[in-house]
């Protein structure tokens, strides 16, 4: 029942273990070894509570129907009491009875109620609340506490009614100036893209050479090298003397895997293209057959992964050693020629020797029926023959592997890795640095000798630095040729038009290293995202790109400062913050209606989280990572129910602010271990220095005191620099407020940090009053600058 009906992992269940008072029949934990409940077993039929019905029911633990139950409940309670768990369970496999083993509310536990269900029917009819009481996610969760609450009657609703100024969700979305559907265009071609089959050339010219990826051009090169240097090509004219020559071949065999490491985003496709396109030399260049299997083309289906991969490479390899779309007999017959030798010499010899014609029919429809039903011994025929006929280097790259499971992860590399046995082969694996920490704790990255090369991810000013000169380079060429290439993108503008926003794309993100160092922060160093981001500041109202561009053609001067880039970043092409329409930016003041905790406990994990990964050791990554069960135990002192900080986690989770050490855990459990990332780090600074977040955060987040959203949405008319100074202040007195009634910060040195937290947040209050005055900070909403009254 626990493990194939509600889907307990087998290592979370431990049967008979041993206490003061005798052995507990079932004890339930989490990954991290915390107790949850325990079940006490007993004879099928021997729990027959005093009742005809078979509807799931609550009762009295002391009542007439719990009476031939008594001696079980008083087990079961005494076990829960040594193990510390709140809940437990008896059952008899067909009666199943969920109570309160602990309690807090001075009543004793057997003057409490339970829910009962009577027998193996009402178990199937009540399935759903069953399952609430005893799945894993419900008792995670704390689900089943609630339903034992309701039980009792006990369940007060701690729903809360919130007030926006501005509901996040009525977002609206603003119309763009002139010149922005142009921009936007420019974007879309020359920036957001990251993977265009049409413009490869843009994509290679684009790459970003950091320190590290010199190194690995030189290194791979080497290697390729090595590895040529042991393969050479057989004379084929020579009949019944190849497989002589096969063999003496053979005995010099080498091969190598690599692997490509970097992040996501980090370019390591691009770079492989780069590589074998433009940095190999030529000589070595015509040497290696380029065979790549690109798993973000395939189903998606993790059963058939490897077989796909193969049927991929099948098709690659010859493609690259035939002389036209496909093998021809002749071909087929000299990657088959040690079975063309024994079936001519053996089983068909008499066919061979009276028709040969006959023979070739009967030799092709065996072969035939080989390449379809066994293909992966047909791809190691082909690269034998690639290596061994044709004298090349078969470099196989296997794509994209990250958007599988581990566990199909493994089993490429273990592909990759039988290959070798095949012929000298190279093989390149491109892997993010968090799926080679985990595989190499076990499978085949621990059995296989390999070398890897890291790509760390240049920043976003490197990265649009080099498109701006790329589009600069197209554009100083003859004019048929620029025309015809920006034409064939899809531009309708005029040519000049492309160079003013390329310089305007130059001028807002190049020369503004604090703009471009928190979009590589908000986007984790996705160099998608980061060019995502810097194109939704681009295109947005709040740039007015328009004005800057016309500041080209000799208008006013026009700069995108700080305070117009957040306003960009945050809003986009709406008039508020709404995270429905934005990714990168997250509002971490919001609280759940339904069980609110304090506004600034999402600041508090990633501020702590922070922490942690300042005092970890360089390198370490399971150092700077948290358990989830010891975050919500250090919040829980704190008066902070543990599913308030579990579901906090999993927002942070959902909203990319903090990482699983697991790379593929689609949520946050309390056996997860989570750490902050890079976005996580620019939202602390966001709150801590951005008046532009703190603004529009006060405008959208839901407030449960009326009067505050009232106080606030007056600030919103005629709105000037002081009055928005006032609402920030307003709004962040209301966070302090509402944290101190939800959230007490206990004395003592484990928690100087979140003291320290709350500090920054209090300092915030009145800041520019005190600040000497500056040009950004007495900009109005829309950026530009407003005189006093």
């Amino acid at each position: 029942m626990l493990l194939d009906v509600l889907g307990w992992e087998r290592n979370a269940i431990f049967t008979e273990p041993p206490t003061g008072s005798g052995f507990i029949d079932y004890l339930v934990r989490t990954g991290s070894g915390r107790n949850l409940f325990v079940i006490e077993a007993k004879k099928a039929g021997l729990l027959a509570p005093e009742t005809k019905s078979n509807d799931k029911m609550t009762i009295a633990l002391d009542g007439p129907v719990a009476k031939p139950m008594k001696d079980g409940i008083r087990q079961a309670l005494v076990y829960a009491t040594e193990q510390g768990v709140p809940t437990a369970v008896l059952t008899d496999g067909l009666t199943w009875l969920f109570f309160r083993a602990s309690r807090t509310d001075g009543r004793p536990p057997l003057k409490g109620k339970g829910i009962l269900f009577p027998s193996w029917k009402s178990v199937v009819e009540y399935f759903v609340p069953f399952t609430e009481l005893i799945s894993p996610r419900a008792v995670l969760d704390k689900r089943h506490l609630a339903h034992l609450n309701d039980a009792e009657g006990y369940t007060v609703s701690q729903a809360e009614q919130q007030y926006t100024v501005y509901p996040p969700n009525e977002a609206k979305m603003r119309a763009r100036d002139p010149m922005a559907s142009d921009a936007a265009e420019l974007f879309a071609q020359f920036f957001s893209r990251l993977s265009n089959d049409q413009d490869k050339e843009m994509l290679r010219d684009c790459f970003v050479e950091t320190a590290e990826s010199h190194k690995a051009d030189l290194e791979l090169e080497k290697i390729i090298q090595n590895v040529l240097n042991n393969v050479s090509a057989i004379a084929t004219n020579r009949g019944g003397a190849l497989q002589d020559q096969i063999e003496r071949a053979m005995a010099s065999q080498r091969a190598e895997t690599v692997l490509l490491i970097g992040n996501k985003g980090s370019g390591k496709s691009t770079f492989i293209d780069r590589f074998f396109g433009d940095i190999l030399p030529e000589a070595l260049r015509k040497k290696c057959l380029m065979a790549r299997v690109d798993l973000a083309e395939s189903t998606g289906s993790p059963a058939n992964a490897i077989d796909w991969c193969i049927l991929q490479l099948r098709n690659a390899l010859e493609t690259g050693i035939t002389s036209g779309p496909a093998p021809d007999y002749e071909e087929l017959q000299g990657i088959f020629f040690n079975d063309y030798q024994r079936l001519s010499k053996g089983p068909l010899r008499h066919l061979y020797e009276s028709d040969k014609n006959a023979f070739k029919i009967e030799f092709g429809r065996l072969i035939e029926t080989r390449r379809e039903s066994q293909p992966d011994e047909y791809v190691r025929l082909l690269l034998h023959r690639a290596a061994k006929g044709h004298g090349l280097l078969p470099c196989l790259v296997f794509d994209n592997t990250d958007q599988f499971p581990l566990e199909i992860q493994d089993k490429v590399y273990q592909l990759a890795h039988s290959l070798e046995s095949a012929a000298p082969v190279f093989n390149i694996v491109p892997i993010t640095d968090r799926s080679v920490w985990r595989l190499s704790k076990a499978g085949a990255l621990q059995s296989y000798t390999s070398r890897s090369f890291y790509l760390p991810v240049p920043d976003a000013k490197q990265i649009i630095s080099r498109r701006v000169s790329f589009i600069k380079k197209k554009l100083e060429g003859e004019k048929p040729a620029t025309e015809a290439y920006f034409s064939r993108r899809g531009f309708r503008v005029q040519i000049n038009d492309i160079r003013v926003m390329a310089d305007t794309v130059e001028k807002i993100f190049v020369d503004n290293d604090y703009v471009t160092g928190l979009i590589g922060r908000l986007g984790n160093f996705d160099i998608r995202r980061m060019l995502k981001l810097a194109e939704r500041i681009f295109v947005s109202p709040e740039l007015k790109v328009d004005d800057i561009i016309r500041s080209s053609f000799g208008g006013p001067s026009v700069t995108a400062d700080r305070l117009r880039t957040h306003r960009a970043l945050i809003k986009g092409e709406y008039d508020r913050l709404s995270e429905i329409e934005n990714d990168f930016v997250t509002n971490v003041f919001v609280t759940e209606q339904t069980k609110p905790g304090s506004p600034l406990l999402p600041f508090y994990c990633l501020w702590v989280l922070r922490q942690k990964l300042n005092a970890s050791k360089a390198g370490e990554s399971d150092d700077r990572h948290w358990l989830a069960d010891d975050l919500c135990s250090y919040f829980d002192q704190c008066g902070v129910p543990e599913d308030i900080t579990l579901r906090t986690l999993r927002r942070l989770y959902k909203r990319g602010l903090i990482e699983t050490l697991d790379p593929n855990a689609e949520d946050v459990e309390l056996s997860d271990r989570v750490a902050i990332k890079e976005s996580g780090m620019a939202h602390l600074e966001m709150v801590l220095t951005s008046s532009v977040y703190l603004e529009q955060t006060a405008l959208v987040t839901g407030l449960a005191d009326q009067p505050v959203r009232d106080e606030l949405k007056k600030l919103t008319i005629q709105p000037n620099a002081q009055k928005f100074v006032e609402l920030r202040d307003i709004f962040i007195r209301y966070l302090l407020k509402t944290d101190a009634a939800r959230l007490e910060i206990p004395s003592g040195p484990t928690f100087i940090s979140l003291q320290e937290a709350r500090r920054n947040i209090r300092g915030r209050i009145g800041e520019e009053r005190h600040q000497p005055r500056h040009p950004s900070r007495d900009a109005g909403r829309d950026g530009s600058r407003r005189r006093p009254k």
